[in-house]
């Protein structure tokens, strides 16, 4: 049932005219240091169900902070215990059609909204909605897919990277069906600080789906029940996915703005916390959240700050889970030189998705040798949570499909089906539609956008009357259930995390294939070589996908400047542009503080056939030689006391 109906022409101008007004407004955040304490997650939940009470819509209702810990996981009587997925427009296959418990459906909203903001920017599932589809903005032909197509196969619970369990931990955690596009789910703020997210599922028969018409604002109860859930810890209006832009067009957040309800604080008789194995025992009752940015959140200041104001991945005692190492063919120097300068670059690039704007992008950074072995991952104070997943799935796709062994891999994982459909044999695969019965096989550098513009379900990317790109699965089946290689290459452990207590698979590959937490199909991931050899990759996630892009490709430019020894990018003719992909795009004006353009190309936005390779970078980026630590600088130490500026200040 929707409240109301806009034309097309008339929703256009809106998401192109949203109001800025506010966006310049916006305070930083008054208290960073803050958590969801018992209280909160009572008061969260008590709304919710008085809402679903007064709807007539049984609930399951999920609250977790902001790395991912499940705090509370209520179920009102007559909550249905499982939820069917369908987008509504598949024939089947994929996801489609399964029926999951409610349970594992509200956690990954709640997820969604945790994960997908920050104190820049504050996104629900809705948004997510939005931006996952196969056209930008949906339903308008002829356009290409949304700018994160395929980030809902992310933070998935099957993983090497994710951390899963009842107890309250280090984080990021697992979602159980990774991100969600079902709107339902917010996030939840103090201060101006994100401290977790909530999620809804509610009605009879619930389906778990995705808006596929933006033009029209929905009267979605499990959306209204979420919002008014939200009354306390709403995000400030000033971040909101209406402020933040995408190619030009405005996100959306909520339907359900001016239809909140006012709710009690106590829980109607009737409904209970429930156990969810693997997520949330019951027993103990909700529980207070982890504060972020501490070491008992598990993502803190790395703690010999190696990179300046550069964030890490910690253990529960504090230690870096990911620091520098060497590994494969490349040292630890090497590695400390390609997180550091990708996070250089990302303090000083101008951010797409944050608010105020001009404010500096914020990351994750990952590298991976050419194996997919984590060498190490950084991150910027306030990036969102999701990108660090999304980062390492990133270089995990580069480093997979840029080796000469990439076909056989694929195929120890795949079925003959589907490697036949989407490597070599069908009328439509990689090997026909390239007509390189080698692909896969013969070493040429693919980035993660090169593997996007493949992985669509028509090609180019948004022309509805081509068929599909030889990495995705075909129309009719295709949904964002169904998206192809990207999810039948982890369908195998997401099945098994389904299966009842919620199992933790370390791998979602049936194979170690070097993608143990799935690949990635959208900007941000790029090979790394040495005098033409593979030898690693780098994947970026958080800020906008060119922007991702741009700081991973200049990471590796700028690394390479400083060590020299060879370290750079693939050779030009062996790049996925020579078969008429986008290797990499870098955005306009990039830098905060300088006007220099075509930064990651001397001609335009990639090198011609056979030029040499000219990075245009402004001058106060350009490299300076300095010192590359090849043992953790101590606590107290010159490295310490003097963190690096952002390379705009550089002289």
């Amino acid at each position: 049932m929707n409240r109301w109906r806009l034309s097309p022409a008339a929703l256009l101008g809106l998401v192109l005219l949203a109001p800025w007004h506010a966006a310049a407004r916006c305070p930083a955040p008054a208290a960073p240091d803050q958590r969801l304490e018992v209280a909160d997650v009572e008061r969260v939940v008590a709304q919710a169900a008085d809402v679903a009470g007064r709807l007539g819509q049984p609930a399951t209702i999920a609250v977790v902070d902001r790395v991912g810990n499940v705090l509370a996981v209520y179920q009102m009587a007559g909550a249905a215990p499982g939820i069917r997925i369908s987008s509504g427009v598949s024939s089947g296959g994929g996801l489609e059609g399964l029926v999951v418990p409610s349970t594992a459906a509200a956690i990954a909203k709640a997820i969604t909204g945790a994960y997908l903001s920050s104190s820049g920017q504050a996104f629900s599932t809705r948004t997510a909605g939005f931006i996952v589809q196969d056209h930008f903005p949906p339903m308008i032909r002829n356009v290409p897919a949304g700018p994160l197509f395929g980030v809902q196969f992310s933070q998935l619970p099957c993983s090497d990277l994710v951390q899963g369990g009842e107890p309250l931990g280090i984080g990021p955690r697992r979602s159980p069906l990774g991100l969600s596009a079902d709107p339902g789910g917010f996030p939840l703020y103090k201060a101006g600080s994100v401290v977790g997210g909530v999620g809804v599922v509610a009605g009879g028969s619930p389906v778990y789906g995705i808006d596929l018409n933006p033009f029209d604002f929905d009267n979605d109860p499990e959306e209204v029940i979420a919002h008014s859930a939200v009354r306390g810890f709403d995000a400030p209006d000033c971040i909101r996915a209406e402020r933040v832009t995408a190619g030009g067009v405005s996100l959306r957040y909520s339907d359900a703005d001016g239809r909140r309800l006012a709710s009690s604080a106590s829980l109607p008789a009737g409904g209970a916390y429930v156990d969810v194995p693997g997520y949330f025992a019951a027993a103990g009752g909700p529980r207070a959240g982890r504060i972020f940015g501490r070491a008992e959140s598990g993502i803190g200041p790395d703690p010999v700050n190696l990179m300046g104001n550069a964030f890490a991945l910690l253990t529960a005692t504090g230690a870096n889970r990911f620091p520098p190492a060497g590994g494969g063919s490349l040292s630890q120097p090497e590695v400390f030189a390609l997180l550091d300068e990708a996070i250089e670059v990302a303090n000083a690039a101008r951010a797409q998705i944050r608010i105020p704007l001009g404010s500096p992008a914020q990351v994750t950074v990952s590298v991976v040798d050419a194996s997919g072995n984590i060498l190490g991952i950084a991150r910027t104070p306030d990036a969102p949570v999701f990108g660090i997943d999304v980062s390492l799935q990133k270089a995990r796709a580069a480093a997979l499909f840029s080796r000469p062994d990439a076909a056989a891999r694929l195929a120890s994982v795949n079925s003959p089906a589907q490697q036949a459909f989407y490597i070599s044999g069908d009328p439509r695969s990689a090997s026909a539609f390239f007509g390189r019965p080698t692909i896969f096989a013969d070493g040429m550098a693919f980035t993660s956008r090169a593997l996007g513009n493949i992985a669509r379900p028509s090609y180019p990317d948004g022309i509805d009357s081509r068929p599909r790109g030889p990495l995705s699965s075909a129309r009719p089946a295709w949904s964002p259930f169904n998206v192809g290689l990207q999810l039948d290459l982890v369908f195998p452990g997401l099945a098994a995390s389904l299966a009842p207590g919620g199992p933790i698979i370390p791998r979602c590959t049936a194979a170690p294939i070097g993608a143990d937490n799935g690949v990635q199909i959208f900007p941000g991931g790029v090979p790394v070589y040495r005098n033409g050899v593979l030898v690693g990759a780098v994947g970026v996630s958080g800020d906008g996908v060119d922007q991702d892009d741009m700081i991973a490709f200049l990471g590796i430019t700028r690394a390479g400047r400083w060590l020299g020894g060879g370290l750079g990018h693939a050779p030009l003719l062996r790049r996925a542009d020579q078969l008429g992909l986008r290797y990499v795009q870098c955005p306009q004006s990039p830098f905060n503080g300088s006007d220099a353009q075509n930064v990651c190309s001397g001609e335009g936005d990639l090198p011609t056939q056979g030029a040499p390779l000219l990075l245009r970078m402004p001058p106060e980026a350009q490299p300076r030689p300095k010192p590359v630590p090849s043992t953790p600088a101590r606590p107290g130490s010159a490295e310490r006391a003097s963190p690096r500026r952002p390379m705009e200040r550089e002289r």
